[in-house]
């Protein structure tokens, strides 16, 4: 059976574990931002919120504040590594959960066509809504459009970032563009551009400038902070074009298995881009299942520190249990949900606030 965020409840202490706050301050919060939260029906009349409950009050604190320090103009970001199997979809999704609980707006976007990332959220690409009605699945559950539909010249019908946009968690939390098999049309869409003489590896990057000015009704993004691409490891055309929309590519490195190999093309594939179009995103790398007890990860952080000391961030992810025990049946739920009281997603608080500053989206 799948497990369902939205129909887990969080008791006032796992709020305030996710907000980084008090339980007092939480309470305080609910009362003045009048977010009605159900009780407990039997027993004490304990408060129990939903995740949705959650980003609402992320949101209500960030707009007390007067918003946030943040940069002038909208950051896009890729979270991208050249080869799989080093946690780039779980980064990816607990990312986008932990930017909208410092009330971030954020868009993610899966641009790989398995749609890991949206399995993460809970939709099922795999299904179609007759399907889903027979299941008993809601029909919402299903994905219908993907980040193709958005592009213009889109052959099967383009859509509205309104109509293809997916809000799990509700309007507060992380929106996003869903991805399914179909998504590699696109890529074969970019392809015959490319053979017809034309800029393919520009279209993402004009795309995300007009949705940044609200120039394309179609994809008007003003009201985000961050847009996050989650690329498919291969390098296609799809994470080529996101590469050179993006300010950041977020690039996890497994301290395990790292390969020097892997980042000195990524490297060099950057240095192409600068070279070809004048423009690259800065690299951040992440490390991830890092275990200093063990010499060879140490080593492995040796080089890459004195490698790419200026794209080292520095905030590590330790290996831990707590990552496959989110795992519930057939999705894989965000971590830092799933379990905030965990070591690991205080890890991936701490990464997730290190990339804000580095982004310029938060002060230090």
């Amino acid at each position: 059976m799948r497990f369902d965020l939205a129909t887990k409840p969080f008791k006032v202490q796992a709020v305030a574990q996710l907000l980084g706050t008090t339980v007092d301050s939480v309470r305080r919060m609910v009362d003045e931002a009048g977010i009605e939260v159900s009780r407990q029906e039997s027993g004490p009349k304990t408060r129990l919120f939903s995740v949705e409950n959650i980003f609402d009050l992320a949101h209500h604190r960030s707009s007390k504040r007067g918003g946030k320090a943040r940069s002038k103009k909208q950051v896009i970001a890729t979270v991208y590594a050249p080869k799989g199997g080093v946690g780039k979809t779980t980064l990816a999704s607990n990312l986008a959960c932990r930017f909208a609980l410092r009330g971030v707006k954020v868009l993610i976007i899966d641009l790989d066509f398995q749609s890991n990332l949206t399995l993460s959220f809970g939709y099922d690409s795999e299904l179609t809504q007759e399907e889903a009605l027979e299941a008993g699945v809601s029909p919402d559950k299903t994905v219908e459009a993907h980040f193709g539909n958005l592009i213009p010249g889109w052959p099967y019908g383009r859509r509205t970032l309104g109509e293809v946009v997916k809000k799990p968690f509700g309007d507060a939390g992380p929106h996003i563009v869903p991805s399914d098999l179909t998504l590699d049309r696109l890529d074969t869409m970019l392809t015959y551009e490319v053979l017809e003489g034309k800029n393919a590896d520009l279209t993402i990057a004009k795309l995300l400038k007009d949705g940044q000015a609200g120039k394309d009704q179609h994809f008007d993004t003003r009201d985000y902070d961050i847009i996050l691409f989650d690329a498919a490891p291969a390098k296609n055309r799809m994470t080529r074009g996101a590469l050179l929309a993006s300010d950041y590519v977020i690039s996890p490195v497994s301290m395990e298995k790292f390969s020097t190999k892997a980042l000195s093309y990524l490297s060099s594939v950057l240095t192409e881009m600068q070279d070809q179009f004048n423009r690259s995103p800065e690299l951040v790398i992440v490390g991830n299942f890092f275990d200093p007890n063990r010499v060879r990860v140490m080593g492995q952080l040796m080089t890459i520190t004195q490698t790419y000391q200026d794209a080292w961030l520095d905030r590590t992810i330790r290996r831990s249990e707590d990552f496959p025990k989110a795992l519930n049946g057939e999705t894989d739920v965000p971590l830092v949900l799933f379990k905030p009281s965990s070591a690991s997603a205080n890890e991936l608080r701490d990464v997730a606030d290190a990339l804000l500053v580095r982004m310029g989206v938060i002060d230090g």
